[in-house]
């Protein structure tokens, strides 16, 4: 069980650089290959404002979009090049509205999507939101997602799993697996299990700990029960008493007509989130 395909997204934001590190990463340990994608948008200007604009203005902001889309390719190649893993690249050249569809279509051809969390001061936070949304819930594959100010330059290497016996959250677990095997521990972490025995079982976390160390995972089981924080809280709480570098969830939710209707729980902990997430739906 590898990663032998993963896309990354290629933006401009100041995290890609960290996160094209994490999919080379990902790639290098597996033996697998990476293909970055950048988007050359194209303008939507005139039909907001109702006006034509001028063919040789539109042509002259599209070549200046390419060329910029061309640079994020080159950065990318080089990295790649520099680590010394196989890669491919592509420039989705298309409307901003059909962007989240047409990076959902890669992924769908890949083992795992590497994208970015959205930094909320930046303009394209609401676009880069869309985008991990349309391939969360549109590409059938897991997101791992990255913090908008990077990774953690310190690798404390262990995980949390928020396990609350779902098939969501087994999913993830699955796709995860490469990335959970050799890590200093991984914890399945389990809140408030007496409120769903029957995805529990008579021991919770049992069946999962012995499924991951037939994996060769590294596992043990924490059971917290609290009823006054909420269930974001407690798991975001959890990772940082605990120095972890990994949450791994299942997603909540749907995105239908680009509405925003994740599950409350999910909603939070991508906006609040500080360390990696890797989500399945």
């Amino acid at each position: 069980m590898a990663y032998t395909e993963i896309l990354v997204h290629l933006d401009y934001t100041k995290a890609c650089e960290d996160r094209v590190k994490a999919a080379l990463s990902l790639a290098a340990r597996s033996g697998g290959r990476v293909r970055g994608v950048a988007f050359a948008l194209e303008s939507t200007i005139s039909s907001y404002l109702g006006i034509q604009i001028s063919a040789g203005l539109d042509k002259k902001q599209k070549k200046i979009i390419e060329k910029a889309a061309a640079k994020l390719i080159k950065s990318f190649e080089a990295m790649a090049a520099k680590a010394d893993v196989p890669s491919s690249s592509e420039i989705i050249s298309c409307y901003a509205t059909k962007a989240a569809a047409r990076l959902a279509f890669y992924a769908r051809h890949s083992d795992i999507a590497v994208m970015g969390q959205p930094d909320p001061d930046a303009e394209s936070a609401s676009f880069i939101e869309s985008l991990y949304e349309g391939v969360l819930f549109g590409s059938g594959r897991s997101v791992y997602l990255v913090p908008y100010y990077g990774q953690f330059k310190t690798k404390f290497r262990k995980a949390v799993i928020a396990w609350d016996g779902s098939k969501k959250a087994a999913r993830a677990v699955r796709d995860a697996i490469p990335m959970l095997k050799g890590r200093g521990k991984t914890i399945i972490l389990i809140l408030n299990p007496d409120k769903r025995k029957s995805a529990h079982g008579a021991a919770p976390g049992a069946d999962l700990a012995e499924y991951l160390t037939n994996h060769g995972v590294d596992c043990k089981v924490e059971i917290i029960k609290n009823t006054d924080l909420s269930t974001d809280t407690l798991i975001l709480n959890h990772l940082t008493d605990i120095g972890a570098d990994l949450l791994v969830m299942g997603a909540y939710g749907h995105s239908r007509l680009r509405e925003k209707a994740f599950g409350g729980v999910t909603s939070s902990i991508v906006h609040q989130m500080t360390t990696p997430v890797m989500m399945s739906e």
